[in-house]
């Protein structure tokens, strides 16, 4: 058999449907998850960075000692000291010192 004859016998078989379905929804897979990848990285990023940011802030609690550099790890701290690393912590501490209290 040649090609052409293999070629009229698969679309004379009815499974070229089959074929072209499987096709098509592996192409819209794909392109959902190139839509969703890069706003769901940017989510986990943002979420890494605010684990980040409350070792930092449980790391500056537990081993410094001076009261006035005492900062609570709850969300927005852990956020503004993850996305801000050590500038954003330095940030938090002059706002405690400065306007907080």
């Amino acid at each position: 058999m040649d090609k052409l004859e293999l070629l009229k016998q698969f679309l004379s078989s009815g499974h070229l449907p089959f074929a072209a379905i499987s096709a098509g929804g592996l192409v819209i897979i794909v392109f959902l998850v190139m839509l969703l990848a890069k706003p769901l990285g940017k989510i986990v990023k943002l979420l890494l960075h605010a684990v980040l940011g409350f070792a930092l802030l449980f790391v500056l609690n537990t081993y410094v000692p001076l009261e006035f550099l005492h900062l609570e790890p709850n969300l927005a701290n852990c956020i503004v000291a993850g996305v801000g690393g050590v500038p954003g912590v330095i940030l938090l501490l002059l706002f405690q010192y400065f306007i907080a209290k």
